[in-house]
């Protein structure tokens, strides 16, 4: 079916992996079975580990003022600086979500660290499992050393030795990244023609709002250097929710961007529902998620193809191998903003990130969100997101949380790539 080939090309984030939710708890798994605890704090907002959590692994940690080296012995070299999101895996520049940081004398690494790049450029040694906050972890040997290798192994593979040395410490970027080619917005009005979408007061139309913002934050999106803005629709037509992430990529190419979809929620069980929250594609969690899902997807059943999105076979075994994909945790950290900013003028409640089985992003190939900016159900709330001042401010706030998405994404420098050390 087209979801399942449309999945194939995404990048999905682990349930806990938003800023917005509430401290995760991971489990370290060893090679002989023991399974421990790890400390995860959140001191800066976002998920860490102290550095001492790798010497634990069996990484070799050195730092040097605000430099921080960890590596196993003539095997793998991996160099990052405190308050800098960049940081080089065998002379390749990466990066982070978020910076290292020291607090009270020590050390601290995002949880990103273990849970996103170990596993996925070591896939021998680490295994995560995100549903149950589960590290399982090898023994980070050289090969010649003959240990176990890891989870599921079958004999000792090791740590296969790195074609490149690390790139000097020098060159590794600091700040926002320097990547100065182009970056491609494809911001989607929700519903639209024959499909209203939610109904609010006095005949409030969530199509209408959805359009209504997506057109402001177009036209504010335009005055940004660098920028090149589409929309999916820019007047009250229908467009198939399957189509939708296609023309999103189609547009993209080979560049750089990312999808915005904007979308009113509604919950006429439960009108004193209110408030705003975004979401990105991954399975839904909660009943809450799993009924916004459905709800984003029914237009489905309206073009008569009767989808159940979330009940599809091969939906468990493509996310879980999606998982560990280059966006994983950029749509995360792209909704994470938008609920921030929206939280700066916004009178409802932040009912923060969220997670569910989005029809209109599985086939959107980048970073991509889904917008829900306010309860049309909500007698209050439904009248305000009619008003065009509301929308003018909602896409002035998603606008300001895009420019802080691209000051971050892509990673690296303009030059890009890895380097070797002079």
């Amino acid at each position: 079916m087209r979801l399942i080939g449309a999945l194939l090309g995404l990048a999905l984030l682990a349930p806990w992996g938003a800023r917005a939710q509430t401290r995760p708890a991971l489990n370290l798994e060893r090679a002989d079975g023991t399974v421990s605890p790890v400390a995860v704090v959140l001191d800066r907002g976002y998920t860490a580990v102290q550095l001492a959590v790798l010497t634990d692994l069996g990484w070799s940690a050195v730092e040097r003022g605000n430099e921080l080296t960890i590596s196993v012995p003539n095997e793998i070299v991996v160099a990052l600086r405190v308050d800098s999101p960049f940081f080089t895996w065998d002379g390749l520049v990466l990066q982070l979500a978020d910076a290292p940081y020291r607090n009270g004398g020590q050390a601290y690494v995002p949880l990103q660290l273990l849970t996103d790049f170990f596993p996925r450029r070591l896939p021998d040694l680490y295994e995560f499992d995100g549903a149950r906050g589960l590290l399982r972890a090898g023994d980070p040997v050289p090969a010649s050393g003959g240990a176990d290798a890891g989870p599921g192994a079958g004999g000792s593979q090791g740590v296969a030795a790195p074609t490149e040395r690390p790139a000097s410490l020098a060159d590794l970027p600091v700040g926002p990244s320097s990547y100065d080619g182009p970056r491609v917005v494809i911001i989607d009005a929700g519903h639209g023609g024959a499909d209203p979408g939610a109904l609010g007061p006095r005949g409030v139309r969530e199509k209408d709002i959805a359009l209504g913002i997506a057109l402001e934050l177009a036209s504010l999106l335009r005055r940004e250097p660098n920028l090149e803005v589409h929309l999916t629709r820019d007047s009250d037509t229908f467009i198939d929710l399957w189509e939708r992430g296609e023309i999103a990529t189609r547009i993209k190419g080979d560049r750089h961007g990312l999808f915005v979809s904007i979308h009113g929620n509604s919950f006429p069980n439960n009108r004193s529902a209110r408030g705003f929250e975004t979401y990105f594609l991954s399975e839904a969690r909660t009943e809450h998620e799993r009924r916004v899902s459905a709800i984003e997807n029914a237009p489905l059943s309206f073009q008569g193809q009767d989808v159940d999105v979330s009940a599809e076979p091969d939906l468990s075994f493509i996310l879980r191998e999606l998982r560990n994909l280059d966006h994983q945790h950029w749509s995360a950290l792209l909704a994470d903003f938008i609920q921030e900013e929206l939280g700066d003028f916004h009178p409802g409640p932040d009912r923060g990130v969220k997670q569910g089985v989005l029809a209109v992003l599985t086939n959107a190939l980048m970073p991509s969100v889904l917008v829900e900016a306010g309860y049309l159900s909500h007698a209050d709330e439904g009248r305000l997101l009619g008003e065009s001042s509301f929308q003018r401010q909602a896409a002035q706030g998603i606008s300001r949380a895009v420019v802080r998405f691209f000051e971050r994404y892509p990673p690296g420098s303009a030059s890009g790539g890895s380097r070797e050390e002079e």
